[in-house]
């Protein structure tokens, strides 16, 4: 496999855009670059590390009925080589930039070298160039809460699917899933948020004021509780009004799980309520409760929700 070949490869894992084979192949290589004590920017915990172990050895056995082992063998073992000869892997695959992700399930806390702090969501990830004090600039996928410190001499900036958002030093809260209408909600100070395609609907929101950026449209900017929008950096899930379809978005990333839909007229049904630290059985059993649901679940991970029949 070619240098560029690997990297495309790699960065279509970091994304999550991988088939079977191409995710097998990559989880074969991070097992390697721990088995040599290599650095990897996305930090493998050992808990982690014994889960992607036990993912690998599974798929080799249903893929060795299939597909010569050899492959994907063959896939990471040429892509380890080739980097470890070249001295280079990073989470943007040059020794410039960082990327940190959070699965989803997990929640990140990341202290900045300018004294930032920056909460990473489950099923999110940033990437930010290595001579970060003197660019701040943040590239988020996802959702995160920044706590920026000021520096009025070196704004911070964050991509976020179709919006930039500038500041000096504030907290605010971003939620810009690629399935998601992209939010912005500010807790303190003063935010510049400007949608790229549209760079003329460009918002200042101050604290407790809230944009949602629809493409193509005006902002729509709303005044509400910003702690209510960065509940999750507490551990609580805060509903109001919201869709089932968007409480199931939620519930995903949280508990790193899979939900659908016996009859699709279920996603618009609204839901009100508060959960702190709860567990994804009493979750399900409130919403079940409070919407005359029927909620299975196949395995841990596979869950259906239905019309109660009773």
């Amino acid at each position: 496999m070619k240098v560029e070949e690997f990297k495309k490869l790699a960065e279509k894992y970091t994304h999550k855009k991988v088939n079977s084979q191409e995710r097998l192949a990559m989880d074969i290589f991070f097992s390697k670059m721990q088995e040599a004590n290599k650095n990897v920017l996305v930090p493998i915990s050992s808990e982690k590390r014994e889960k992607l172990f036990y993912n690998i050895q599974q798929n080799l056995t249903i893929k060795r009925k299939r597909t010569p082992l050899k492959k994907y063998l063959a896939m990471a073992a040429a892509g380890f080589t080739t980097l470890l000869m070249l001295g280079f892997f990073t989470g943007m695959f040059s020794n410039n930039y960082t990327t940190i992700i959070a699965e989803k399930g997990e929640k990140k806390e990341i202290k900045m070298d300018d004294g930032s702090v920056i909460f990473l969501n489950g099923n999110s990830s940033i990437t930010y160039e290595n001579n970060f004090t003197e660019e701040r600039t943040v590239k988020l996928q996802g959702e995160a809460f920044f706590k920026v410190a000021r520096d009025t001499a070196h704004p911070f900036t964050i991509k976020s699917k179709d919006l930039e958002t500038r500041v000096l030093g504030t907290s605010f809260n971003i939620k810009s899933y690629k399935d998601q209408v992209p939010m912005v909600s500010v807790n303190t100070g003063k935010v510049e948020v400007t949608p790229l395609k549209n760079p003329e609907y460009k918002v200042i929101l101050t604290k407790d004021q809230q944009a949602s950026f629809k493409e193509n449209r005006k902002p729509k900017i709303s005044k509400g509780d910003s702690r209510d929008f960065n509940a999750w950096t507490r551990k609580m899930i805060i509903l109001k009004n919201i869709s089932l379809e968007h409480t199931a978005k939620i519930i995903e990333n949280w508990y790193d799980v899979n939900i659908q839909f016996a009859d699709d007229s279920l996603k618009q049904l609204k839901i009100t309520g508060k959960f702190n630290d709860e567990k994804l059985s009493n979750v399900l059993k409130s919403l079940a409760l409070i919407k005359n649901l029927k909620i299975d679940s196949t395995n841990k991970k596979q869950i259906i929700i239905r019309k109660n029949p009773i």
